[in-house]
C-alpha cells in the first residue's frame, strides 16, 4: 500500500471514530461548578455555563454559549436592539431577552445576536455563565430547565472545590495536582441521562442525585 493510500485509510478511520464518538455524546454540554460545599440541606453556591460540544469526547472544539438574558442593573432592550427581529424568530423576547442560548459564533465585534428572538445585545450586557445560591432541590430544577432548553441533548459536567470529596477521590486515584487542575471533574453523559430516565424517573430527581453524589 502506498503512503498516500495509508494516509487516506488512516484519515477514514479517524473520521469513523469521530462519528461513533459523536453519537455517544450530547450536542451540548452544561457545566455546573460548585463554589462551596455541597449539601442536601444548606444552599450551595455554583455557576452554570452552556457549551456547544466539539466532535470528540475529550472536549476539543467546545464553544461557550451566551444566555439571552440581561444582567441585573443593565437597561432593558430598546427598539434599536430589536430592529432585526422578524417572523422567522420563534421566541418572543421580554425586555430582558428570551432566556434561550446564543451560539458563540453569533458574537461579532462586541455584539451578540440571539437567533431565537432577534435581540441584539452588547456582549457585556449578557453572560456566558450564571451564578446561583440554591438548595439541592432548586439546583436540580434549574439544571433540568437548562437541559430542556438545550433540546434535552446535553452532557452534564461538574467541577468542585479543592476539598470536596470528589476532588479528594480524584487526588487519591491520580494525583493531587491533576485533581486540583481538573477540579474533580465528573461527567454525566447524555446517553446515561436517557437510560436513567427511560423508566420514568424524573429529570430533576436524577440531577439531584448527580449533584449530591
Amino acid at each position: 500500500m502506498s503512503l498516500e493510500s495509508q494516509f487516506a485509510a488512516a484519515l477514514k478511520k479517524e473520521k469513523e471514530i469521530a462519528l461513533n464518538e459523536r453519537k455517544l455524546k450530547g450536542k451540548y454540554k452544561i457545566q455546573i461548578w460548585f463554589k462551596s460545599d455541597r449539601s442536601d440541606r444548606k444552599p450551595m453556591a455554583f455557576s452554570l455555563s452552556a457549551w456547544q460540544s466539539g466532535m470528540r469526547l475529550h472536549g476539543g472544539g467546545d464553544e461557550m454559549m451566551f444566555l439571552c438574558q440581561r444582567h441585573k442593573g443593565v437597561r432593558d432592550l430598546n427598539k434599536e436592539e430589536m430592529k432585526f427581529r422578524s417572523a422567522e424568530h420563534k421566541a418572543t423576547p421580554t425586555p430582558r431577552g428570551c432566556g434561550l442560548f446564543i451560539p458563540g459564533e453569533n458574537s461579532v465585534n462586541g455584539r451578540v445576536m440571539c437567533p431565537h428572538c432577534g435581540a441584539n445585545h452588547d456582549a457585556e450586557h449578557v453572560g456566558d455563565a450564571v451564578f446561583f445560591r440554591l438548595t439541592a432541590d432548586d439546583a436540580a430544577k434549574v439544571l433540568a430547565r437548562w437541559y430542556r432548553k438545550l433540546d434535552s441533548c446535553a452532557d452534564i459536567y461538574a467541577k468542585y472545590t479543592p476539598l470536596d470529596p470528589r476532588t479528594l477521590m480524584m487526588g487519591k486515584a491520580m494525583d493531587v495536582k491533576t485533581a486540583r487542575e481538573k477540579k474533580g471533574l465528573t461527567i454525566y453523559p447524555w446517553k446515561n441521562i436517557l437510560q436513567d430516565t427511560a423508566a420514568g424517573t424524573s429529570l430533576e430527581n436524577r440531577f439531584k442525585a448527580f449533584i449530591l453524589a
